[in-house]
């Protein structure tokens, strides 16, 4: 493999790495207390499962796009990872209309990790939209 794709393979174990531990510690702190895991949080192991199995495969082009939509997910509060599902709540304002926006602050940093990662990736899509060939 090439230095910019052994790059970007490590930074998606390690992204995954981080989720399944944060997932164990979901199932940890669920066995133990009195927290129930939520539909969010199987969703996520799902997702999770998937991505681990592309990364295994090697199917980095597959991987890029399901783990991108799996921390998405998760950063629109769709999708949950931590134990209690702690999310940011503000108001957007809209021509005096106030909009409600939540998002949960793990998947809005792991995502901004996805980013870096495939900066390579993302440069080459938004150019295709924008270059005309």
């Amino acid at each position: 493999m090439q230095r910019a794709q052994l790059k970007e393979f490590y930074g998606y174990a390690i992204i995954l790495a981080v989720l399944t531990i944060a997932q164990l510690y979901s199932v940890y702190v669920a066995s133990t207390t009195d927290l129930l895991l939520t539909w969010k949080h199987y969703v996520g192991f799902a997702a999770t499962g998937v991505s681990a199995i592309l990364l295994l495969l090697r199917q980095s082009k597959y991987l890029f796009f399901v783990l991108g939509l799996t921390l998405m997910l998760g950063y629109e509060n769709l999708v949950g990872f931590t134990p209690e599902l702690v999310y940011t709540s503000t108001r957007y304002y809209f021509n005096n209309t106030a909009l409600p926006v939540s998002y949960q602050d793990f998947s809005m940093y792991l995502l901004l990790i996805w980013a870096y990662v495939a900066h390579g990736r993302l440069r080459m899509m938004a150019q295709a939209l924008f270059v005309r060939s």
